[in-house]
């Protein structure tokens, strides 16, 4: 086999690959050993009808099937020292007395041009206020749990605590719900019809209303059972001893809380620079590509839209403008390239790897997002070669990003103006 570059343009490649008269011969040999393994031939014992019997009986698909075991070959040789970004294309075949030629084109992996991480800025807000106010949020939640409950005459108000009864019926009329009972607090943020229409009622009163969902109808009673004013126990020394037999005073229970909102801190602290990072690195990273491979890539793109009958869907999204569907995801992709080659190239410089150790942790932090014990999510993660790629790729990202952050400028504000430059900020359960 004799490979040889005709054409480059930039990461576009068209290889000639010229197969001799005796790689040809082989591949016949193995054209033939296979279908005499498989059939008989009227006239000849099984395993022995000579190479002219079989041409005459399989015609063109004696020829195909040859090239198909070349073409397979050639395939090979190419990706095994190339990178590529999706398979390669065979242009053309010939063959010439016994020479067997393919041009295939492959789209690489494209050159870093250069990069400027240096320019980077990560805003994170100042550690300080964030634990303390994890720490006021953590206290507010313990007055709440221990909220004392006093029968109320009058209206329901927020802040209040309600028991009620509900009823649900579909648009037919049919129940799916019959006096079922739930007890919660009318909270001014909470807008569900089950906390706003009950607000303002008296107990005893029923309340109706509808829902809609996925185009149907739903029609809800509610009953007004109880309603209870909420008074939050005062914090005092001796509350506190009482609730947690590990603290002695206040201030100890405040440290208990500092400790845990510091360790959650550095944890989503960690994360949140992480995907900054990346969302920030093809804004920072320079290509050599060949418009042909966003072009590719936009059309093996729409059609896997339409495939999965989801094309109408994504286009909707961008106003049924069919160009700005395009812009949008060859914009997607030049970003998706960057990012794959970037991190690629960083791996290999600076020996990035991922051990099993690694990917084993992943796991262990996915079966706690997915709520499931963790030998049914490893289970679940290395039956499916993608889920499994995903997972050992964003440990690989996680690596290279943390080889970044030396790099990039990382500055400390405070909370509020965090929150105005519409950071995501952090609360308990992340």
């Amino acid at each position: 086999m004799d490979k040889q570059l005709i054409s480059e343009d930039k990461n576009l490649k068209k290889f000639l690959v010229k197969f001799e008269e005796n790689e040809y011969k082989k591949a016949e040999n193995d054209v033939v050993k296979e279908v005499n393994k498989n059939y008989k031939f009227p006239g000849f014992r099984k395993g022995k009808a000579p190479v002219g019997i079989i041409k005459m009986k399989l015609g063109e698909n004696y020829d195909n099937w040859v090239n198909d075991i070349l073409l397979e070959d050639a395939i090979q040789e190419i990706q095994n020292n190339e990178k590529t970004l999706f398979p390669p294309k065979v242009d053309s075949t010939a063959n010439d007395g016994g020479i067997f030629e393919v041009e295939i084109t492959v789209h690489t992996y494209p050159k870093v041009k250069s990069t400027d991480f240096e320019n980077i800025k990560v805003e994170i807000p100042k550690s300080e206020s964030i634990i303390e106010k994890f720490v006021e949020d953590k206290i507010n939640e313990l007055l709440e749990q221990n909220a004392i409950l006093e029968p109320k005459e009058g209206n329901a108000e927020y802040g209040d605590f309600v028991r009620v009864t509900y009823t649900v019926k579909n648009q037919d009329g049919k129940v799916l719900q019959e006096d079922k009972e739930n007890e919660y607090t009318l909270r001014e943020d909470d807008n569900r019809p089950i906390v706003t229409e009950v607000v303002g009622k008296s107990k005893g009163d029923v309340i109706e209303y509808e829902k809609e969902f996925e185009d149907k109808k739903y029609f809800y009673k509610v009953n007004l059972e109880d309603i209870y004013l909420r008074k939050m126990p005062e914090l005092t020394e001796e509350f506190v001893k009482e609730l947690d037999s590990d603290v002695q005073s206040l201030e100890d229970l405040k440290n208990k809380f500092r400790s845990e909102g510091k360790e959650q801190y550095e944890s989503w602290n960690q994360d949140f620079i992480r995907n900054y990072i990346i969302g920030e690195l093809p804004d920072h990273t320079e290509i050599e590509i060949s418009g042909q491979t966003i072009e590719e890539y936009c059309e093996n793109y729409i059609a896997q839209l339409k495939k999965e009958e989801k094309y109408e869907e994504e286009l909707q999204k961008n106003d049924n403008d069919v160009e700005k569907l395009k812009e949008n995801v060859k914009d997607s992709s030049l970003r998706w390239i960057k990012e794959l080659v970037v991190v690629d190239e960083l791996a290999k410089e600076n020996n990035i790897e991922v051990s099993d150790e690694e990917i084993t942790n992943a796991i262990k932090n996915i079966s706690q997002m997915w709520q499931m014990p963790y030998e049914r999510t490893r289970e679940a993660i290395y039956s499916n070669q993608k889920l499994l790629n995903d997972v050992v790729w964003d440990t690989l990202k996680n690596k290279v990003v943390d080889v970044i952050k030396d790099k990039v400028k990382i500055e400390e504000v405070d909370a509020e103006k965090f929150e105005k430059n519409d950071n995501n900020g952090i609360n308990e359960e992340e």
